[in-house]
């Protein structure tokens, strides 16, 4: 078989079968922490294997693994800025129905279903088909993660899309380089998230979180989500990804501040 981008999307990461799990929606922007607590939730293993099944990326990593034979094969081929735009084609219906279903057969656990979603993927497959998620997601349990400190996070997603290291065990391919238009278009990229995730889940009494509270007490903050989700037991809940920030963040969050 094509090797997969994401080794955590094969079979050896797969959950014993779960029929009828309800699923809960991580409603969350770049570099909000919310990797790390979808990845801290799935190491309980209770609540499901939660991750960005919406992104192209793992998208093509479930077409490998189980779409048709042409589908396994045309998205084997594909790699970096052309996955995205294969995932820009036409999604019937039918097509996104089936493939949550498939994720959810395999990656369900204690009657729950985790999905995280960034605003530009949940615009992408819902806002503009004009689709309503409850009528795929089944009336999901909704958590949103911010992060207060915008300019921060801007820098954040800067630095990890030049360097490709997203997470703190990935190896940065090169060195980050400042640049303030880049951190611009980044903030107006939040904003414009926020903005959307305000509109979608007004109304929905969403389970709110933020990064800073996250990365002071990520047990705790985790075992709060635990206890929303209906998982009341104290279980064990591991760390198993480090912050990235560091001094070379702060001192780009300085020099943008001082209009450099």
């Amino acid at each position: 078989m094509t090797a997969l981008v994401d080794p955590r999307n094969g079979p050896d990461h797969d959950l014993p079968s779960c029929t009828g799990a309800r699923t809960y929606v991580i409603a969350s922007s770049p570099r909000t922490g919310s990797t790390l607590l979808a990845r801290m939730l799935w190491e309980t293993g209770r609540v499901g294997a939660p991750k960005e099944y919406l992104n192209p990326m793992q998208i093509r990593d479930w077409e490998v693994r189980l779409g048709g034979p042409l589908s396994r094969r045309t998205h084997g081929l594909l790699r970096g800025p052309a996955v995205n735009l294969a995932c820009h084609g036409r999604w019937t219906d039918t097509r996104l129905r089936d493939h949550l279903q498939r994720v959810r057969q395999r990656r369900s656990s204690g009657g729950w279903f985790g999905l995280k979603v960034h605003w530009h993927h949940f615009e992408r497959f819902f806002v503009a088909s004009g689709r309503d998620p409850d009528a795929f997601l089944g009336d999901p349990v909704w958590i949103r993660i911010a992060r207060h400190d915008r300019l921060a996070q801007a820098v954040s997603w800067v630095r990890a899309w030049q360097t490709g290291a997203w997470v703190g065990t990935q190896r940065a391919r090169i060195q980050p380089v400042y640049n303030r238009h880049l951190i611009t278009g980044r903030l107006a990229d939040i904003d414009a998230a926020e903005a959307g995730w305000d509109g979608v889940l007004a109304g929905r009494n969403p389970w709110v979180l933020d990064y800073e509270g996250l990365s002071a007490d990520p047990v705790g903050t985790t075992r709060s989500v635990l206890r929303h989700l209906g998982v009341s037991a104290e279980v064990d809940v591991p760390v198993p990804l480090a912050r990235q920030a560091d001094a070379i963040s702060a001192a780009w969050v300085e020099r943008y501040r001082a209009g450099d």
